[in-house]
């Protein structure tokens, strides 16, 4: 199964029109010192565009953390084509009546995706460093900024995991791709509205994982603050996680 996956990927053309596209849209933002967000615009982003200073490697890498909640829309094909694979084409039974066990199916399907999302990570960064530090110069790394983004990315991929571990638990209760794409735009996006809505309810702000990958470096965040945001990520994959193989475990196919 994974070896399928992997295989589907690299001959792929929709794949590499992907990653095309991340690395277009790194580059494009890195090199013209332009950001942009999804969602709500807030302060804190008109501030850094005006800031004039030129980027090098490391500004960027600071600056553009801002934007990774785009890698939402460019992991969404991918998704598409490596869990949602079967499921489209309605193959799932056939390898399911081979003789391959449901949660065999369901762990391969979902180490798959990880291994994705972390690749995404992996190329959206070293875009970000190596196109700015060649036309600005890579600036000075130092112990403080490399602790601070290494919390910065594992936070971000924590919060990615569990938006797309909503998505899964659509596809594995509906066996519908179509679903699962509305749900992954649609989700963060009404979270941001119901959160604007009730301004007063705090604990809303801790399932706006798009917001929090996006403001994950700059937001300061109390000690009770980050446990929350942790403790709400993993909870929401790992409870999503046992409920979408429990359900499809039971499903009828």
């Amino acid at each position: 199964m994974i070896r399928g996956d992997a295989y589907r990927l690299r001959h792929s053309k929709g794949f590499y029109i992907t990653e095309f596209f991340l690395i277009a849209l790194v580059l494009i933002a890195a090199l013209t010192e332009t950001l942009g967000t999804i969602g709500v615009q807030t302060e804190a982003l008109e501030t850094f565009r005006d800031d004039n200073t030129i980027w090098n490697a490391v500004k960027a890498v600071k600056l553009m953390t801002i934007m990774v909640s785009f890698l939402i829309y460019l992991i969404l094909p991918l998704f598409i084509m490596t869990t949602g694979f079967e499921f489209s084409r309605q193959s799932y039974k056939n390898l399911l009546s081979s003789g391959m066990t449901r949660s065999n199916y369901f762990f391969s399907k979902y180490a798959v995706f990880i291994v994705i999302v972390f690749l995404q990570f992996v190329l959206y960064y070293a875009a970000v460093y190596l196109g700015a530090g060649l036309k600005n110069g890579f600036g000075t790394l130092t112990i403080k900024f490399g602790v601070k983004i290494s919390q910065t990315i594992l936070l971000q991929f924590l919060f990615m995991i569990a938006i797309f571990s909503i998505s899964i638990l659509v596809i594995f209760i509906t066996f519908s791709t179509i679903t699962a794409i509305v749900t992954t735009i649609v989700f963060p996006i009404l979270i941001q509205i119901i959160r604007s809505i009730f301004t007063k309810t705090d604990w809303i702000k801790y399932f706006d994982f798009q917001s929090a990958i996006d403001g994950a470096y700059f937001t300061s965040m109390s000690a009770h603050e980050l446990t929350m945001y942790l403790t709400v990520a993993c909870s929401t994959i790992i409870i999503l996680g046992l409920l979408s193989i429990f359900i499809f475990k039971r499903k009828n196919l």
